[in-house]
Order: C-alpha cells, then sequence, then structure tokens
C-alpha cells in the first residue's frame, strides 16, 4: 500500500502522524478490490504468553482454532508497515480463499510509528506459536504476504529458523519490501516507469519506522531488512514480482541468495508490470494468470 499514497504533497515540517492518518483515512485496497457480500470475516483474539494479537478468519472454514483445516494461508498485508488492516485486504483474501480453496487467517499486526518496527515480528510469532499450540501442524500452514507484508513473512521465517521451530510448509512473497536501505539499482532504472511507488516516499515511509535521527546503517540490519538475513533451512518459495517497480532487484536479489542457500524457489516476473499487480485480478488477465499460477504452486506443493 505504499503505492496507494495520494499523490497530495506535504511540506516537510507537517507531523508525519498528520501525513499517516490522511493517507490511512483516504487509502485502501478495499477501493479498488471491495469485500464481496457473500465474504464471511470473523475476529478472534490469538495470545501467546501473555501477548494478545487480532486475527481474522477470512471466508473461514473452521470459524476457530478449535476447528480443524486442512490447510491455512496466514496472510501479512502490505501497507509500509505504517498502514493497512483487514478492512482494506479483505476483499483480496476472500477472493484468494475462493481460487485457493483454503482458509485465509489475517494477521492484523501492530504498526508503525504508533509501534516501533520490528514488533510486528513479535505479533506473527505469537500468532505462529499459538496455532502450532492449538495442534495446527507447520505442514498445514502458507505463510502469504505483499509488499512489506512480504518482507514481513521473510523476517517471521527467519526468526522461527532462530528459535528453532519447524518452519511453514511453504511462503508466498508478491512484490516483498525486503530492503529497507532501498539500495537497489532498480530504484534508479525503474524510476520512470514505475506508476505506483516513488523512491521519495519509500524513504520517508522507512524513516517512519524507526524514529528520527536513525542512521540510513540502521536498514541494512537483518531483523529489519531481511534480504541480509539468511535463507538456510527455507521451505518452498513462490516470489512474484513487477519489472516495471523501482523494487524489483529486492525480488532478483532474494532470488539468488535464496537459492544459493539451496531453497526451492519459483519465481514470476511479471514483464512491464506494476507492484503487487496480482493484487488488481478483477482489471486485467496478467494478474488473474498470475494468482492462477501460484495455486497451481500451491496445489503441486500440497501434493507433495
Amino acid at each position: 500500500m505504499l503505492r496507494l499514497m495520494p499523490l497530495t504533497e506535504y511540506d516537510a515540517l507537517t507531523d508525519p502522524m498528520i501525513i499517516l492518518n490522511d493517507v490511512r483515512q483516504t487509502s485502501s485496497l478495499a477501493n479498488v478490490v471491495p469485500r464481496p457480500n457473500h465474504c464471511h470475516v470473523t475476529h478472534e483474539v490469538f495470545e501467546h504468553n501473555g501477548h494478545t494479537v487480532n486475527t481474522y478468519w477470512v471466508d473461514d472454514t473452521i470459524k476457530n482454532l478449535e476447528g480443524h483445516a486442512d490447510t491455512l494461508i496466514v496472510f501479512m498485508h502490505g501497507g509500509g508497515y505504517v498502514l493497512g488492516d483487514v478492512h482494506s485486504y479483505c476483499g483480496v483474501e476472500c477472493y484468494l480463499s475462493d481460487l485457493f480453496n483454503v482458509t485465509i487467517l489475517h494477521l492484523e499486526y501492530r504498526l508503525s510509528p504508533e509501534h516501533r518496527f520490528p514488533v510486528a515480528v513479535d505479533d506473527t510469532l505469537a500468532v505462529y506459536h499459538t496455532l502450532l499450540r492449538h495442534r495446527i501442524s507447520p505442514m498445514q500452514i502458507i505463510f502469504m504476504g505483499d509488499s512489506a507484508g512480504g518482507g514481513l513473512v521473510l523476517l517471521t521465517t527467519q526468526a522461527i529458523i532462530e528459535q528453532q521451530l519447524p518452519v511453514p510448509r511453504g511462503i508466498i512473497v508478491i512484490s516483498p519490501w525486503a530492503d529497507l536501505s532501498t539500495s537497489s539499482e532498480s530504484y534508479i532504472r525503474n524510476a520512470q516507469i514505475d506508476p505506483m511507488l516513488r523512491l521519495d516516499r519509500t524513504r520517508w515511509v522507512a524513516s517512519q519506522l524507526l524514529g528520527p535521527n536513525r542512521p540510513q546503517s540502521a536498514f541494512y540490519d537483518p531483523k529489519l531488512s531481511p534480504l541480509f538475513g539468511s535463507f538456510e533451512g527455507f521451505p518452498p518459495m513462490y516470489i512474484s514480482v513487477g519489472t516495471a517497480e523501482i523494487i524489483e532487484d529486492d525480488s532478483q536479489r532474494l532470488v539468488a541468495k535464496a537459492r544459493d542457500a539451496g531453497v526451492d524457489v519459483t519465481f514470476e516476473q511479471g514483464e512491464h508490470l506494476m507492484h503487487i499487480y496480482p493484487m488488481f485480478f478483477p482489471y486485467y488477465p496478467e494478474a488473474r494468470q498470475s494468482l492462477e499460477n501460484i495455486h497451481q504452486w500451491l496445489q503441486t506443493l500440497l501434493n507433495k
């Protein structure tokens, strides 16, 4: 949802919370992919060691953790870690639930700057611990995320491996924001053709995550930018990116590093397509085809 920020220009002295509150009120993926009438969304609070996290079962088949799901997609939404919620994403998630024939669990992690990044990883880990405690097998779980949510999927998986927990069955990331340092060459190469993202705004969003006066070098910390962490022990991954987005090289570098670590990676490049293009499935066939490709990959993975 970096890409949904309005074109309004703000004075450099404007309070960042005024800007973010404006963006949160006016920018929503639901404006382009609304929730269908038949979509069921059920709230449930997860708790692990006193840490509570809001989650939502979207078009669920098990209603709550006391049931059983053959396959569960834990979805981590985009929004630069500063915006996005279930109301924005449930239209997309409902479509994915129908297409993939799975339960989707939307994870409502804490946003910055009210909560300093990477506290979102604490939230995702708490949810994962809760799922395991309720005897949901890791082999039933798929992590999926777009943009910053894709980065959060990677950070969460790295933390799971660090804690020596069993990893999920697979990972799907769409245009993952994996390098908060904005150091990739594609930020320059694709600057004039990316219809959604701008380097200055991406850097501004990154600056809100850690607070003022943090050096640029802080963004090379693998606890913030998963690209600089380890991919040893990762499950199979599906990575999708458009070649017309400024963060294209985040995915290119991620693919190379994961494959070097022995990870089974399927990589899809949408030629001349924009950031998180599969999410715009109501509007053009390339997006629908990409989601169908992911569906086929998921079926193959689950049948192994």
